[in-house]
């Protein structure tokens, strides 16, 4: 159930879309345990002259640069430390090894929501 928005800034192809949409689906399948129809993903474009951002924090070696995207993931509680680990790695190595996009351009947040706080349409409450 989770729902993914992607905000970029570089324009990116139609072949780089979706291997980075492949990368986000499967691991979130393989980490989280996701239905392999449970696919939910908005891209949001940006406008890269309004990026203010850091090029070097917190990360060990790279740097960032205008092919940067920030991940918000909106998924239901009950994940743990380790499976979210599981996530933002594997998220990061399939996208650095199957796009020109490198690890140290991804910015991944995790939202976990209540499940009474989802309705998929039909205005129900599908989760409770």
């Amino acid at each position: 159930m989770p729902i993914v928005k992607i905000f970029y800034g570089k324009e990116f192809d139609v072949e780089t879309v979706h291997k980075i949409n492949l990368a986000i689906h499967v691991s979130l399948k393989e980490c989280f345990q996701v239905p392999e129809d449970d696919t939910f993903q908005i891209w949001i474009p940006t406008n890269p002259a309004f990026h203010f951002i850091d090029e070097n924090y917190l990360l060990t070696h790279g740097k960032r640069n205008d092919m940067f995207m920030y991940i918000e993931i909106f998924c239901g509680p009950g994940r743990s430390d380790n499976q979210k680990k599981q996530l933002y790695e594997m998220l990061a190595l399939k996208v650095e090894r199957e796009t020109t996009v490198t690890k140290q351009n991804l910015f991944i947040l995790l939202n976990e929501v209540p499940l009474q706080n989802w309705s998929f349409g039909e205005g129900y409450a599908q989760m409770i």
